[in-house]
């Protein structure tokens, strides 16, 4: 699973998550950074490409307060082409396209509700479709900046229908947007209704700059307690487990989930029932859950346009989860992972710490 948020551009100023420095030779890896890049023959061993490591975390929430650090994680969130610029863009767009049908979102009705379902199904196929069609099918970067050399599942009884793409298609699908957008409705009806706090940007500008900038740390708040929940003996053998075949990760793996799975994952959009919110933020909330686990389980760190990484796609926090399986629940967004024990920074220390943590358990 991803988590909208693992999508975060690290508080750490030596290390990123979400970044890469574009090498001097264009390639986007040049030898210096790619020495930085691999440190220690146990990272070389495991991962074909490893980004700057070790991982860092969310500053806002590191003792003292560093202004300066703050301020450039937050800078490199919203004013620069990320995931979260990308998704607050995207819930405008969408704000706008659906506003004239969502007039009438105070009376459930098969219009508006079709309306919004068909343009989150849109939304998913334009993203984790395209992804998989850049990464996969047409294997356009080749193996630059992926953190596995695999490329998928190859058939197995473990999956719906014996193929990994189709699996994660229909379990995204059927059920990830249909419960998505489940939420979605049920929200703006509510706030149609008046049932919540509403705002507008105009009258309340402070209000809702604040709410966006914590959506981010919400959702990883919200993501850690319920991804552990799902990590609990029957629940993760009956629920969870559908989401782990896929050790190697693929864009379609992002929200392919058992539909009790999507359910949790969702929820963390009823905050907008008590928060000052409006239909923007709500959007913004559910991409930065469906689509932000898409970017995050391309399994590539960067897309490269013209031989030049551009655009920061995959979590290789969340990579590390997929890996270890007994780390990393959370995100950089918001530090549970630090302060219960279970953080993976992607060296080689973390992964002896971890093998000594879990003792027999440990299989890797």
């Amino acid at each position: 699973m991803q988590h909208p948020n693992t999508a975060s551009p690290s508080g750490n100023a030596a290390s990123a998550d979400n970044r890469h420095q574009t090498g001097s030779d264009g390639t986007g890896v040049d030898a210096g950074h790619n020495q930085d890049h691999h440190r220690g023959k146990a990272a070389r061993d495991e991962w074909l490409f490893v980004p700057d490591i070790p991982i860092g975390n969310n500053p806002l929430f590191e003792w003292p307060l560093n202004a300066r650090r703050i301020l450039t994680y937050y800078r490199d969130y919203w004013l620069t082409v990320s995931e979260v610029s990308i998704f607050f863009v995207l819930a405008v767009a969408g704000w706008f396209a659906l506003r004239g049908v969502l007039e009438g979102a105070a009376v459930l009705s098969a219009g508006w509700v079709l309306a919004v379902w068909a343009l989150n199904l849109a939304v998913v196929l334009v993203f984790a479709g395209g992804f998989h069609l850049f990464f996969y099918q047409l294997r356009a970067q080749g193996t630059d900046l992926k953190y596995v050399p695999q490329f998928g599942h190859r058939g197995g009884s473990r999956f719906t229908f014996g193929s990994q793409v189709r699996d994660n298609m229909f379990w995204s699908l059927a059920s990830g947007v249909s419960v998505w957008t489940g939420y979605l409705v049920f929200l703006l009806w509510a706030h149609a209704q008046g049932w919540t706090p509403a705002i507008t940007v105009t009258a309340q500008p402070v209000t809702f700059i604040v709410v966006a900038l914590f959506t981010g740390p919400w959702i990883a708040f919200h993501f850690y307690w319920g991804h552990r929940l799902l990590h609990v003996g029957p629940l993760y053998r009956h629920v969870h487990s559908l989401h782990h075949r896929n050790v190697n990760i693929g864009p379609w793996s992002g929200i392919s989930m058992h539909p009790i799975e999507h359910v949790i994952y969702f929820s963390s959009m009823l905050i907008h029932l008590v928060v000052p919110s409006h239909p923007v933020l709500i959007m913004f909330h559910g991409y930065m859950l469906s689509l932000s686990a898409i970017f995050g389980h391309t399994g590539f760190h960067e897309m490269m346009i013209g031989n030049r990484a551009r655009v920061a796609v995959g979590h290789f926090h969340h990579q590390l989860h997929h890996r270890y399986f007994e780390c990393n629940y959370g995100s950089v967004d918001f530090p549970l992972d630090v302060w219960f024990g279970t953080f993976h920074d992607g060296t080689p220390e973390a992964r002896r710490r971890l093998k000594s943590r879990l003792g027999p358990r440990w299989q890797r």
